[in-house]
């Protein structure tokens, strides 16, 4: 494999070539799970469809994507063996290019991702362990480790499982404050969400851990958190018990406020066929400043039982409107398999309050699905305009590969992002 085989994309699905016409292309990254490559796709508005660009050579299966403020940089965790990290670069012009920048190895298979703010850091959890590793300004590569976190006793680190399959009890997630002093940390299996505060030279001090809001033997199991853009509250979805859970953010705390369910009132006694998923705020834009909505996903935990996506209303602090508020329940179409995970995009001049939302499919049963798509934009235009629909997904059928292509088709979709 080249590392350093660029992508030429050609000059059809940049920004200018449909500068006058219909909607410009929107551009997706996705990982897989049953893959070692990304891959590169565009979605248009316009048509609905998404369309192949590129499959990208890579080192996978990938759990998930991460991308710095310009979307000009991804860092990627994998499954694969020995446990490392990626870094990438992606050219946003005429003529899209995707570049490896470098692989770095890390000491357990890391989770989750991100860079937050001044960019010069990524944050990897997983497992055992979590990783802060330099960035190199220029390049955007990831660098030296300056810190390993545990979440075991350092004597028991050498034996300790270091493969994904650690990461169904340890440490999932890692996400900041904008102002990046304060990181959290969901742990599956303590049924926490770990405290950190970061100093000036990028270190996290663990400063305080939230235990469960519904008690030690819940059985929880905390996997994803997000923060609101104003820095006050922290939500959690619960892999195990199926909820959002609301936290007011301290200075060296965390306060418990309210929780939502993410299953539909009559399948409120069944969590325990579901897995707690992803979640994700609606983005600020200069019509909706502050985020109107929380949308998390759930999956089922066989492929006979379909999962589901919720929005859920908030408030202008952030907390989750009281009932009588809606709730939008929209049922996806597969069990998700692993994945189900989700990314929000604003619609832009299509719909004021509208939302484009990516979800990938895992699921193996494709007799369960409405199609074999592994990669499929979502779209919301608002509370009373319809609900949820579905509008394109790739592929969109089995037969779209070519009997003599040698081109990779995606299997088992894990985590995609939007690139513009």
């Amino acid at each position: 494999m080249n590392l350093q085989t660029v992508l030429d994309l050609g000059n059809t699905h940049g920004p200018s070539a449909n500068a006058t016409g219909p909607a410009p292309l929107r551009h997706v990254l996705s990982g897989s799970f049953r893959s070692i490559s990304l891959f590169l796709l565009a979605f248009s508005p316009s048509e609905r469809t998404i369309s192949h660009l590129q499959t990208v050579p890579a080192y996978g299966p990938h759990q998930y994507l991460a991308a710095n403020q310009h979307k000009n940089r991804i860092y990627t965790t994998s499954w694969a063996l020995p446990p490392s990290l990626s870094s990438w670069n992606v050219e946003h012009s005429d003529s899209w290019r995707v570049t490896h920048i470098n692989t770095v190895p890390i000491t357990a298979t890391s989770s989750y991702i991100t860079v937050p703010p001044p960019y010069k850091y990524a944050y990897s959890m997983g497992g055992p362990t979590g990783e802060v590793h330099h960035i190199e300004p220029d390049t955007g590569g990831l660098e030296e480790k300056v810190q390993e976190i545990l979440f075991i006793p350092e004597d028991e680190l050498e034996k300790a499982d270091k493969t994904r399959k650690a990461l169904r009890y340890g440490s999932h997630g890692i996400e900041f404050t904008p102002s990046g002093q304060q990181a959290f940390v969901p742990v599956l299996g303590t049924h926490t969400i770990e405290m950190y505060l970061r100093d000036t030279n990028g270190h996290l001090k663990h400063v305080f851990a939230a235990t469960s809001p519904r008690g030690k033997d819940a059985n929880d199991g905390p996997r994803h958190v997000k923060i609101h853009p104003n820095g006050k509250i922290l939500y959690c979805v619960t892999e195990h018990s199926n909820y959002v859970d609301a936290y007011r953010i301290y200075p060296t705390s965390l306060e418990y406020i309210s929780s939502s369910s993410l299953l539909p009132p009559d399948l409120a006694d069944s969590s325990e066929t579901f897995r707690g998923d992803t979640l994700m705020l609606s983005p600020s834009t200069s019509a909706n400043p502050t985020p109107k909505v929380l949308i998390a996903t759930t999956r089922g935990s066989t492929s006979d039982i379909r999962g589901w996506l919720s929005i859920f209303p908030l408030d202008d602090d952030g907390s989750f409107k009281a009932p009588p508020a809606e709730i939008e329940r929209y049922q996806t179409p597969t069990s998700g398999g692993k994945a189900n995970a989700i990314d929000i995009s604003p619609k832009g001049s299509f719909s004021e309050d509208g939302l484009w939302i990516l979800l990938t499919d895992d699921d193996d049963n494709t007799a369960s699905a409405s199609g074999t798509g592994a990669v499929r934009v979502l779209e919301w235009d608002g509370w009373g305009n319809g609900g949820v629909k579905m509008v394109a997904e790739w592929p969109s059928n089995a037969d779209d590969k070519p009997a003599d292509s040698q081109e990779e088709i995606i299997q088992g979709a894990s985590h995609a992002i939007w690139l513009d």
